[in-house]
């Protein structure tokens, strides 16, 4: 099981990250120096999956745990 956890950043930025390789899975970001946070998850090198804005930071993190943790219990396995 990958160990995942946050990074605080500068401006209001936090990253969430895989520990065993420092991959970036999502950030939560400030909405242009209001109270309002953005998150987002990184699909591509040049695509996003924005998952809404929030009313704090916190439940912007929640919103990106919570993302993995559906994730986590959805793969399906081939044979």
């Amino acid at each position: 099981m990958v160990e995942l956890e946050w990074k605080d950043a500068e401006n209001g930025t936090f990253y969430y990250f895989r520990k065993d390789d420092g991959r970036i899975v999502g950030q939560v970001y400030n909405m242009a120096h209001t109270k309002i946070f953005g998150a987002k998850i990184p699909v591509t090198a040049t695509e996003e999956n924005i998952l809404g804005h929030y009313i704090n930071n916190d439940f912007a993190k929640k919103a990106v745990e919570n993302y993995w943790e559906i994730q986590g219990r959805t793969l399906l396995e081939t044979k």
